[in-house]
Parts: structure tokens; C-alpha cells; sequence
């Protein structure tokens, strides 16, 4: 069974994903009968591609670092030029994955193509936290009603399986309250300047490794904390979209040293924390550097490790720690939702 993949975006996630499905398509495709293609690639500034059969993968890589496009790998058959929106429109494809930037401030272009796939009733898989932020009961909404998969577990916790558990395994089971990590670059540069690094050096070695958003400041400032943490609120809590501007928000820019003396007093720990809180008929959700003390579940997350703590009104309390940050963790949700669609694709 051929699954086609149109693949929106060959930033840093883009290139993981392309390079984690061409090492696994063989072993998969032995393990569970879905052999899956790259039929299209769409770039807002190193174009675009596709082929009926399916892209070349290893070329369409070796073209990109070469080049800097994606219409330039020379295989035979391969369309370019198309406007993504075109492409959506006409091409044969089964799956839509969005990966490109985060637009945090209105979720475009991402929204627009994620909701013309889900209106032709095409699935959909993405990394991108511009729209779920922004309009996810609206996007999930037309997937009921077309009857295809909205699949997200990479736009939080780098794909640490926050909404596969609750969906697969705590279903019934009501979140009244979260405390999280959520922002890897800020725990990275945290780390760091406990052990003595400025501000300054810390930011610079988390972008030499990747971790950081293109524009570092939506990490260190707090605005992706907020956007995940609404994510999160909106998924787990059925609360509504929440604006940045009623979101609290402190980011890490300009911390007190203080803070991390008093921190190795108590034995803690500083930590950029998300706090959602079901209040009478609205939802509070901040982000906000705090000291943990010791004993604190998420005192002990470091480095570019996420974590969140759950209130249930079931079980009580849920830890979850993972990986919160790096292009080949996010590429691996991106997979691991597109596995999780085969039920629903052999049923069509």
C-alpha cells in the first residue's frame, strides 16, 4: 500500500524528515506493508517539487545542500515552478506535513494550507504551532467533519507523546491543571548560566546546535512557552484560544543573577514554568522563571529536556519528561503520527 507525502517546508525539520524517511522507508514498508513516497516538496524560498512516482530522496537532499533548492536535483520527471497552493489543490497526495516556521503572531501561511488539505479530506500531520495556536478547535472542527486525521505531536515537547498518551490511554480522564518545561532552548541556556556562562555565550551555543526557533527571542522571551502551553490547554483542557495578550508572559532575557544564588541555596533549580489553571469559566495560563525547590518534579529537567506535570481527575498527577528540542526528534513525531494513519488510510 503506497502512502503519498506532500511535505511543506525543508527548513531544519523539513531535511531531518526527508533524511529519517529515506533510512526507514525499506524497514517500514517490510514491518507493516505501507510503503511510503515523497511525492511533493513545497519551499516558501527554495521552491518547489514533485513526481508522480515519488521524489528521490537522496537527490532531492544532496540537490539542498548543494544548491540551497529543492527544484534542482535533476531527476527525471520532476515537476517545479507549482504554487503551493496549486499543488494542494491538484496534486495526488494521501498525507499533508507541515513543517514549515512558526508563525506565532497569525499562523499564516500554515493555516490556509492545512485547512485546504483538511477540507478535500486529506490527513494531516505538522510540527508547526502557528495554527494549532491560532485556530486548532477550528482545524480539528473541519477534520470531523471531512473525516480525516489531525495529528500534532511534534508542535510540543518535540514529539515527547503528550497527546498520543492522553488519546490512546488516559481517555475519560479530565487535566485540571499543568505545570511545564516547555521551552528547551530557555532550560539549555538556563543550564548554562548556572554553571557560570553569560547570557550572551549560552544564546550563542544554542543556536550553533539547532535547538532555538529561527528568531531565538520567540524561546528566551517566552512567546513559544505560551504558545505551547495554550496548545496544550486548548488539546487536553477544551479551553478556548487564549491571546498573547492575555497570557502572562517573562521571558529569560534579563534575569536576575540573584536568582540562581538563591536557587543553589535551596538546592533548586531556576526554570522557565507554564502554568494553566482551570478558574470558574476561563482558563489562566502564564510563563514565568521561577525557583523549584529540590523536590519538585520538574526541578531535575535539564538541558534541552521538557517536561510536564498534569493534574488529572483521575489518577492525580502525570510527569512526562523527553527531549524538547532538536530537528530529528521532531522529524521522528512527524513520522510516528504518519505511522499511526494507516488504520485510517487502508479503511478508505
Amino acid at each position: 500500500m503506497d502512502l503519498r507525502i506532500f511535505l511543506v517546508g525543508f527548513g531544519n525539520v523539513g531535511r531531518a524528515f526527508s533524511a529519517l524517511l529515506k533510512d526507514r522507508v525499506a524497514s517500514i514498508l517490510c514491518s507493516s506493508g505501507v510503503n511510503l513516497k515523497l511525492a511533493a516538496v513545497a519551499t516558501r524560498s527554495k521552491g518547489t517539487a514533485c513526481h508522480d512516482e515519488g521524489l528521490e530522496i537522496s537527490h532531492l537532499l544532496e540537490s539542498e545542500r548543494i544548491t540551497g533548492r529543492v527544484d534542482s536535483s535533476g531527476q527525471k520527471g520532476v515537476l517545479v515552478g507549482k504554487p503551493v497552493v496549486d499543488m494542494i489543490e491538484g496534486l495526488d497526495f494521501d498525507v499533508l506535513v507541515e513543517c514549515s516556521s512558526p508563525d506565532l503572531e497569525r499562523g499564516e501561511p500554515a493555516t490556509s494550507y492545512i485547512m485546504m488539505a483538511l477540507d478535500k479530506g486529506k490527513d494531516v500531520v505538522t510540527s508547526n504551532k502557528g495554527p494549532l495556536f491560532h485556530n486548532y478547535h477550528i482545524l480539528s472542527e473541519i477534520a470531523s467533519q471531512r473525516k480525516a486525521s489531525f495529528l500534532f505531536e511534534g508542535t510540543v515537547m518535540t514529539g515527547t507523546p503528550v497527546f498520543s498518551l492522553f488519546r490512546r490511554c488516559l481517555i475519560g480522564s479530565r487535566v485540571l491543571r499543568i505545570e511545564g518545561v516547555l521551552n528547551g532552548t530557555s532550560n539549555f541556556i538556563l543550564d548554562m548560566m548556572k554553571r557560570g556562562s553569560s547570557f550572551e555565550r549560552a544564546l550563542m551555543e544554542v543556536q550553533r546546535r539547532a535547538y532555538s526557533e529561527p528568531d531565538p527571542f520567540l524561546d528566551i522571551d517566552g512567546w513559544d512557552s505560551a504558545s505551547k502551553a495554550s496548545i496544550i490547554a486548548q488539546v487536553l483542557m477544551d479551553a478556548p484560544f487564549t491571546p498573547f495578550s492575555e497570557i502572562s508572559i517573562e521571558g529569560i532575557r534579563t534575569l536576575d543573577p540573584d536568582l540562581f544564588i538563591r536557587a543553589d541555596r535551596m538546592a533548586g533549580s531556576v526554570r522557565l514554568i507554564c502554568r494553566v489553571e482551570k478558574q470558574a469559566d476561563s482558563y489562566a495560563i502564564s510563563v514565568k522563571p521561577e525557583i523549584l525547590p529540590s523536590n519538585h518534579p520538574l526541578c531535575s529537567v535539564s538541558g534541552i529536556t521538557n517536561g510536564a506535570l498534569f493534574m488529572t481527575d483521575t489518577i492525580g498527577e502525570i510527569c512526562i519528561t523527553g527531549a524538547g528540542a532538536g530537528p530529528l526528534q521532531t522529524a521522528h513525531a512527524l513520522l510516528m503520527d504518519i505511522l499511526s494513519l494507516q488504520g485510517n488510510f487502508s479503511r478508505r
